[in-house]
């Protein structure tokens, strides 16, 4: 049975998925439903977390990639890990299939431990891995590839690291045809605000 036919998990709660391209907003439209007392969940955090702190995890990277792969500290290079994994498809699938189970586990324990009823989480490949039937409502966050550009130029990334990420993901346009709720992430904060709102009031 493929993850899209599971029913919802999370009986009693409100759980809805964020994600969107690269450089889109999505943290931005998170940070903006946190304060209105929504527990905020960053799937990003939980996968950094891993490559700090989680031997098992560490040591199958350092197997994999060996010392090349290791900063002056013996941690993972994480802006060589990177380079590494977008310029190599089978590498990247190769990481997402070790941290992506680790990082769903933690991310739904979270959510069912917790004694909030509302919960943001952020996924940015949310529907490149089909998890939309672990959500109440997904939302996509979407902004023209000018602003992509501009957003990842701003972080000192160059223009072949900007194609290689963001040709990993699916299209912006097909993550806002299938997603419940589309937001706009690169106007002005009171229409971000706005948008927030309308979604609020939908639910």
């Amino acid at each position: 049975m493929s993850e899209s036919r599971f029913m919802f998990p999370f009986p009693g709660k409100i759980v809805v998925g964020v994600t969107g391209g690269i450089a889109c907003g999505k943290s931005t439209v998170c940070d903006k439903l946190g304060r209105l007392a929504w527990e905020v969940i960053s799937t990003d955090s939980y996968s950094h977390h891993f490559l700090d702190h989680d031997e098992v995890v560490k040591n199958a990277i350092f197997d994999h990639f060996h010392d090349a792969i290791k900063d002056g500290h013996g941690n993972i290079d994480k802006v060589e890990l990177a380079r590494v994994i977008f310029s190599s498809s089978v590498e990247r699938k190769w990481l997402e299939n070790l941290l992506h189970p680790k990082v769903r586990v933690k991310w739904m324990s979270s959510i069912n431990h917790s004694s909030d009823t509302k919960f943001v989480v952020e996924v940015p490949l949310l529907f490149e891995n089909n998890l939309d039937a672990f959500f109440t409502k997904t939302i996509s966050v979407h902004a023209s590839r000018s602003v992509q550009v501009q957003r990842l130029q701003e972080r000192g990334l160059s223009d072949t690291e900007i194609d290689s990420r963001m040709n990993s993901q699916i299209s912006v346009i097909e993550k806002s045809n299938r997603a419940n709720f589309v937001i706009l992430g690169d106007g002005d904060p009171k229409f971000l605000d706005s948008q927030i709102n309308t979604f609020l009031s939908q639910l």
